[in-house]
């Protein structure tokens, strides 16, 4: 079963998300970014879905941080965020994806699904 390791400070949208997904892919989700280095050496997923923005910091001081921490990161990242030129960023900070938000559960979910098979 493919891992996916979820990261968004909205902690109801993190729990629908956990049951939603977590029918076909093991989840894992935060709500906050301490510790998350480590937490993703012991939970090694194979992909990791987080909002652009957790509280104060954005995915790339998050995803500079987890690349310091474990330099040889290479876990495929897919960003969502409501700004409309954040796209054009996740592409340059290296995300394997990008879901504009908002978006259903079922939208998020069928791009995981697509993702993955594309991977394959």
């Amino acid at each position: 079963m493919k891992k996916i390791f979820h990261i968004d400070d909205n902690e109801e949208l993190v729990e629908i998300t956990e049951i939603i997904l977590g029918k076909d892919y093991e989840v894992r989700s935060r709500s906050t970014v301490e510790g998350i280095a480590g937490e993703l050496r012991n939970f090694n997923p194979d992909l990791i879905l987080i909002d652009h923005f957790i509280g104060e910091l954005n995915s790339e001081e998050i995803l500079k941080d987890i690349h310091t921490e474990i330099p040889d990161f290479s876990i495929p990242v897919v960003l969502y965020s409501a700004s409309y030129d954040i796209e054009e960023k996740a592409r340059k900070l290296g995300a394997s994806g990008f879901i504009e938000k908002p978006s259903s559960i079922q939208y998020i979910k069928d791009y995981i699904s697509q993702f993955f098979n594309k991977a394959s």
